[in-house]
């Protein structure tokens, strides 16, 4: 699906106009490369256009659902250095643009554009413990924890109700990561030639009796 980037309205690959703000789409249409990186199911904020902004950060196999834009990015924890905020607190700022951040298919990765170079910041779903969100009247702040550190970061743009739905996404992706992991943790079982020899080392040592032996041995082949 794709969406007008002036007003957000949906419309389609044969439109050249927008038919709610009278828009030109001709060169959204055209860059089919920027479509690559957009998932199906994205946000209504995320347009190839947007895209465009944070491109060189994000993998090929990268699909964005969602986008946030903001002025800052706080790091707070171990070697985030230290600031006006005090130790192992260190504020990013875009001194050349927006701080973007995208939320896709693998990570959570911001992009602080600066004069001399990116600042990037990646934080795939497997390092992140707990996501919140705080609103006020004017901006909001997304904070990611890390067992290492915590990203607080400035959402200027969207709304904050797709700035919840990109809440909600974080928190499927955690649970979905933390799944896939106990699953492939389950199916990791030693080689039964291994857990023989290192039966074998204990009764040698004296640790089992030879029942006990001949017991483990047995339930060991029997998985064979």
């Amino acid at each position: 699906m794709l969406h007008c980037p002036k007003c957000g309205t949906q419309f389609s690959a044969n439109q050249k106009y927008c038919r709610n703000c009278g828009n030109d789409l001709s060169n959204i249409i055209n860059s089919g490369e920027h479509n690559e990186y957009i998932a199906e199911d994205h946000s209504r904020y995320v347009t190839p256009e947007r895209v465009e902004k944070i491109r060189s950060v994000l993998d090929n196999s990268e699909k964005v659902s969602y986008l946030i834009r903001g002025t800052t990015v706080d790091v707070e924890g171990s070697s985030a250095g230290s600031s006006l905020f005090g130790d192992n607190r260190s504020r990013k700022s875009g001194t050349k643009g927006y701080v973007r951040t995208a939320i896709t298919s693998d990570r959570v990765v911001i992009k602080v554009p600066q004069w001399l170079g990116n600042d990037e910041r990646s934080v795939p779903y497997q390092n992140i413990t707990s996501v919140d969100l705080d609103t006020g009247l004017i901006y909001k702040r997304l904070s990611l924890q890390t067992p290492g550190q915590t990203y607080h970061i400035e959402a200027h743009e969207p709304g904050k109700e797709e700035v919840r739905d990109a809440v909600k996404f974080i928190r499927n992706k955690i649970t979905e990561t933390n799944e896939e992991r106990i699953v492939v943790k389950g199916n990791n079982e030693p080689d039964p030639t291994e857990q023989l020899q290192n039966l074998k080392k204990l009764f040698d040592d004296g640790v089992i009796s030879n029942e006990e032996f001949e017991e483990k041995k047995q339930s060991i082949l029997d998985k064979l």
